[in-house]
């Protein structure tokens, strides 16, 4: 006998892995810093939820010097609110560029 939609179990809860993108890696470390626009020491900083040993996607990164990078981890929405930044614009700016760049249709 087939139980109806609404009661089936439904399989567990399971975490979706986050993109890995080493190459995405490598053209936001090429970008300024969106804090102070300086061009050395820059690293690509995962914005979004991560703890627990999970990081978030790297396709959610910005580019950020490591001075704010430091400040970012401390606090993410004080240091956008500080620096007048909105990151999840940043973040949808850079992936469309970088898709661009690849060929790819966004």
């Amino acid at each position: 006998m087939n139980a109806p939609l609404q009661i089936r179990p439904r399989p567990p809860y399971q975490r979706s892995k986050p993109v890995r993108d080493a190459e995405y890696r490598r053209f936001i470390k090429r970008l300024p810093c969106a804090a102070c626009l300086r061009t050395w020491w820059v690293d690509a900083c995962h914005s979004g939820p991560h703890a627990l040993g999970q990081k978030s996607s790297d396709r959610d990164c910005i580019p950020l010097c490591r001075a704010h990078h430091a400040e970012f981890d401390q606090c993410q929405w004080k240091f956008a609110e500080r620096h007048g930044l909105d990151i999840p614009a940043l973040i949808r700016r850079f992936n469309e560029f970088y898709d661009r760049l690849k060929g790819r249709a966004a």
